[in-house]
């Protein structure tokens, strides 16, 4: 039996040294989401897409790597691009390039973002594929 153990143990420490290299982000893929940006209060981001919620920022905690060096276009101070319902915090449209993963049921993840693009509101207005609900 302790040959067989040691067999099993072994074919394990192969199985997790695999993920490891491959990397933990099961899942991850390098894709562009579009949908509601909410920034309700400080540090709280995320991205309301037709898939879910892709959390982006809790406050107190590290956020999505490379979030705040990601590359910005646009801009929510134009006309048309935020609602301010909370100071400066509020809402908006936006795409988010980046590795995303989809977990189990409706969880997800943001493993990385890249670039943030502003949209205007009449964009996410506008999709069907997008909850009429705003944030």
């Amino acid at each position: 039996m302790a040959g067989c153990w040691f067999k099993v143990s072994r074919v394990a420490q192969v199985a997790a040294l695999f993920f490891c290299v491959a990397g933990t982000d099961a899942g991850a893929v390098q894709q562009t989401r579009c949908g509601w940006y909410a920034n309700p209060t400080p540090a709280n981001i995320w991205l309301n897409d037709a898939d879910g919620e892709w959390i982006i920022s809790i406050q107190g905690r590290e956020p999505a790597p490379g979030f705040w060096d990601a590359e910005q276009v646009g801009s929510f101070d134009e006309p048309g691009y935020w609602v301010r319902v909370n100071g400066y915090y509020g809402y908006g449209c936006a795409c988010l390039d980046g590795d995303f993963a989809q977990l189990k049921g409706a969880e997800t993840a943001v493993n990385r973002v890249d670039k943030v693009t502003a949209l205007p509101l009449s964009r996410c207005e506008s999709d069907p594929a997008l909850s009429p609900e705003k944030p």
